[in-house]
């Protein structure tokens, strides 16, 4: 599960470059310096950042945040929600005409188009994170992690259930509270990350199923729900009993993580950032790009973006 510390954090009068929803960025920053008026209260000692020559290694930091005058990423009377967000690619190599040879068909039982090449089980990433609150008042602050794999990228937005209440939809969201001129340090394990490996192909099995695509016509089938459910970081894979809403959707394989949306949610104007460190292992030996090797392609961005049916953005 995740673990998380809080730590204080230096006081900082200078204003944030702040990075705008989707891929976009305000004030021409790059992603290393989009933060560089709060380094002091960011950075985070990282040990060995690199190991050249490995394909297991350190990724560079990332980091994106908001200030108290970005506009709301979503609003319609009911809810504000002010969000950021940049995309985090992991060094998986860009498959060859070889490699999709060598992987075939996709597997009885699963929603991709052709066989896998990077599995769940030949990656190990674990996401170290701080988030650091500028502001003296405390805000409740949402860390997204909207995972891809080689075939989608998940965008989850938000559902409008009635009248009265409108609810954004799961990635892997974590919520903290941050004090006042304070950060919270964590960690996203290797276990977690591989659960939202799993979480997201079984959403995508889901989707692809007949019941969700036939939904509307009556069924009373809530293809948004049982997406939410799945996503709930709250429900596991492994929990015992099983959960009927998750469990009968895990596809016989699944495709591993091959990069993230990495975002920050908040209900009212705040100064918060957030910075990453990624430990990579490749387990299998021969599907990330070693540091030594950049000028190798890199896999990248899926080309498919996938959504809960019932989606507002």
């Amino acid at each position: 599960m995740v673990k998380a510390m809080v730590v204080a954090a230096p006081r900082c009068g200078a204003g944030l470059v702040m990075w705008g929803p989707g891929t976009g960025r305000v004030g021409g920053a790059t992603p290393t310096r989009a933060l560089a008026a709060l380094a002091v209260a960011l950075t985070v000692p990282v040990a060995g950042a690199c190991n050249d020559g490995s394909a297991d290694q350190v990724t560079q930091p990332v980091d994106v945040g908001m200030t108290d005058k970005t506009p709301p990423y979503y609003s319609d009377g009911q809810l504000t929600l002010y969000q950021v967000e940049v995309p985090v690619a992991l060094p998986v190599r860009k498959m060859t005409s070889a490699d999709v040879q060598a992987v075939g068909a996709a597997p009885k039982g699963t929603p991709y188009p052709r066989g896998v090449f990077l599995r769940a089980e030949d990656e190990s990433v674990e996401v170290r994170f701080t988030i650091s609150n500028i502001d003296a008042a405390p805000h409740d602050v949402w860390l997204l992690i909207d995972p891809w794999n080689e075939f989608v990228r998940w965008r989850p937005g938000v559902t409008v259930i009635d009248d009265e209440t409108t609810m954004p939809n799961y990635g892997y969201d974590m919520e903290f509270t941050v004090a006042g001129k304070q950060r919270i340090e964590g960690t996203i394990t290797a276990d977690d990350v591989h659960e939202i490996a799993i979480k997201l192909a079984a959403v995508e099995k889901l989707l692809a199923s007949p019941q969700a695509q036939g939904q509307g016509t009556g069924t009373g089938y809530d293809a948004t729900q049982i997406a939410n459910n799945i996503f709930n970081p709250q429900n596991r894979s492994n929990s015992v009993p099983s959960d009927l809403l998750y469990t009968p959707w895990i596809p016989p394989v699944v495709a591993g993580v091959t990069g993230f949306d990495l975002g920050l949610r908040t209900t009212e104007p705040a100064n918060v950032a957030v910075e990453i460190v990624i430990d990579v292992q490749d387990l299998r030996g021969n599907r990330f790009v070693p540091q030594d090797k950049k000028a190798d392609q890199e896999m990248g961005l899926p080309h498919q973006v996938l959504s809960p049916p019932a989606a507002r953005f």
